[in-house]
């Protein structure tokens, strides 16, 4: 059975560190899932703090199987007065990529921000080297925007991202 059969959603709480703590193992692999937000070795003080930080306009979520293991991430922030939504953090497990995490996950987000919030756009920022999370948004129905050449410093030099939206249909 793929481990998209199973999961649920769920507010992000601080024993879901643990798990998130393996899946940026280089300075790289922290800044292309978390951005700037985060320094490298990420460790549950910073991931303690990130969790205090969920109010009402911010949602941090887990996507979580039946066995308690964390498989995914993400956040929502929302902008009510424009109606609009920002996904950012969005991670999958390295084990469960592949496996339809990903999709389930986005298609969730995409529902809640949709359905639930009433909100009219969304958008979210992707590395462009980042094909497999470029493909993923795209089958969700994001359209490229615009692109910011040289936006992160990395140890292989500057990576240029690209703005995604996706608009309530």
């Amino acid at each position: 059975m793929p481990l998209s059969d199973d999961i649920v959603f769920r507010p992000f709480r601080v024993a879901d560190a643990e798990a998130l703590l393996s899946w940026a193992t280089t300075p790289d692999q922290l800044l292309q899932w978390v951005g700037p937000r985060f320094t490298f070795p990420l460790d549950e003080r910073q991931l303690a703090s990130y969790a205090d930080t969920t109010g009402e306009h911010r949602y941090v979520i887990s996507a979580v199987v039946s066995d308690g293991t964390v498989v995914g991430h993400a956040e929502l922030t929302v902008l009510p007065e424009h109606e609009l939504g920002q996904i950012g953090r969005f991670a999958v497990a390295p084990y469960a990529r592949g496996d339809g995490v990903g999709t389930k996950l986005m298609d969730w987000l995409v529902a809640r921000a949709f359905d639930e919030l009433s909100l009219h756009r969304l958008e979210l920022v992707v590395f462009s080297f980042n094909e497999p999370a470029l493909r993923l948004y795209k089958n969700a129905g994001f359209r490229e925007e615009g692109l910011a050449l040289h936006a992160r410093k990395a140890s292989d030099g500057y990576w240029d991202l690209i703005y995604m939206g996706l608009l309530k249909s």
